[in-house]
């Protein structure tokens, strides 16, 4: 069916071609004729051959039903794994492929892009299990220090999500801070900053190591003055929330991992799937190309 269809695309083409030409060779210099809104008039300077004639339907795609089955194939590959998908794309696509009107009536705007916050209003949405997203032009030292205290706070210490997701966007700051670090001190540097013109990855590997090292400094001055800061509390309770923030914070990273796995096993399983149903429309085809030239052959011999 797919060859039979652009045969025809092609067909298609040729006679609009024919018709073009014909226009162009009887109709007369202006050819009025009326439609709804007004007269209107047509040359036969417009057929041209300054002007081809080209249909606009795809010869890939042969009927709308193909092109529903199409999108919805896309849709299910995007919410078997949507960390690596645009599902308002996907569903837009299917929506499309339906011929609806007035798509972003229906449809839910896309989320906005995160924005720079204070370090105050972070802590509130930290409360609220919010995501938080650290910006490399912010003043990192400050961001640090009012996460790091906010941290001590007896709020936090019972409550592991919040202290997980604190420590990990106080994780984004340090990262930010050792890179701009980094930066500073070897475009200080001539011969560095050479290097960074004449071999770019040799460049980038030894910032990326020298990223990791200042990155490890940081991390453990706040570290020591976490300890510092905890050894001076000697509330039982504090050491026994701690502990079960420390066991909690484990058992999340456990369930993140089984969550990673199961959706790479997911869609290891679609794959494999694609790949079944690719391989069995091409025997199809093949089939179906055997069974045409043998019937040629037929004819040809009667």
């Amino acid at each position: 069916m797919s060859g039979v269809h652009k045969r025809c695309y092609y067909a298609m083409r040729l006679e609009f071609k024919i018709l073009a030409r014909i226009c162009g060779e009887s109709l007369p210099p202006e050819y009025p004729y009326d439609v709804y809104g007004g007269p209107r008039q047509i040359k036969a300077a417009d057929f041209d051959n300054r002007v081809d004639i080209l249909p606009v339907a795809d010869p890939n795609i042969m009927s709308m039903a193909q092109r529903v089955t199409l999108a919805q194939t896309q849709l299910q590959i995007a919410q078997s794994n949507p960390q690596m998908h645009n599902l308002h794309e996907a569903y837009r696509r299917v929506y499309e492929a339906l011929g609806t009107k007035q798509i972003e009536a229906l449809l839910k705007p896309p989320p906005k892009q995160p924005e720079p916050m204070d370090p105050a209003k972070e802590n509130a949405r930290s409360l609220q299990m919010q995501l938080l997203t650290a910006f490399e032009f912010q003043d990192h030292d400050a961001h640090l220090a009012a996460h790091m205290a906010f941290m001590q706070s007896r709020m936090v210490q019972i409550n592991p999500q919040v202290y997980a997701l604190l420590q990990s966007h106080i994780s984004d700051h340090v990262s930010f801070k050792a890179k701009a670090e980094v930066k500073q001190m070897l475009m200080q540097n001539p011969e560095m900053a050479a290097m960074a013109q004449q071999d770019p990855q040799q460049f980038e590997i030894m910032f990326e190591a020298e990223v990791a090292k200042v990155a490890a400094r940081i991390t453990q001055e706040l570290v020591q003055g976490e300890m510092q800061a905890n050894a001076g509390q000697q509330d039982p309770l504090v050491k026994i929330k701690q502990q079960e923030v420390d066991l909690r914070a484990m058992d999340l990273q456990r369930k993140a991992e089984e969550t990673r796995f199961k959706a790479e096993q997911e869609n290891m399983r679609q794959a494999q799937k694609l790949d079944f149903e690719y391989n069995r429309l091409a025997q199809q085809d093949e089939q179906s190309d055997n069974r045409l030239d043998i019937a040629r052959q037929k004819l040809q011999q009667s």
